[in-house]
């Protein structure tokens, strides 16, 4: 079993009526991303592996300036995941995600690791593993 490091506010298993709790904080991270920098980080969001797919439909909680089908689903690099909708967050608000994070990136120069499906499988495991504690 593969575990992953949740990506920050942006890392919870919830649907879009908890993680709108975090409106507040994701204020206070917005800007925070050098406009440069925010469509090579929300591809590399975008272009990694879907572990968990979910039908949702999510809403900006900051703003109301996009809305994302499957947007609580879960991608993964191998090392972290996130929610779907964090690509827009980060490309609209220039939403600061984990220093660590931003360093690994930076040392990929923002390119999503291939993982192959027994990478995939693993982390699957790992979610399952998490939704079994609770």
């Amino acid at each position: 079993m593969r575990q992953v490091i949740p990506l920050g506010l942006f890392g919870t298993l919830s649907g879009q009526s908890r993680f709108s709790r975090n409106v507040e904080e994701i204020k206070k991270l917005s800007g925070q991303v050098p406009v440069d920098e925010r469509t090579h980080v929300a591809e590399y969001l975008r272009t990694a592996p879907v572990i968990i797919a979910l039908m949702g439909y999510t809403e900006d909680v900051v703003g109301q300036e996009f809305s994302v089908m499957g947007g609580s689903a879960l991608h993964s690099d191998g090392t972290y995941y996130w929610r779907r909708d964090t690509a827009e967050y980060v490309e609209t608000y220039g939403t600061l995600l984990p220093a660590e994070f931003m360093e690994h990136g930076t040392k990929t120069e923002w390119r999503t690791p291939f993982l192959t499906d027994e990478e995939i499988i693993e982390i699957d495991d790992y979610f399952m593993s998490l939704r079994t504690q609770n």
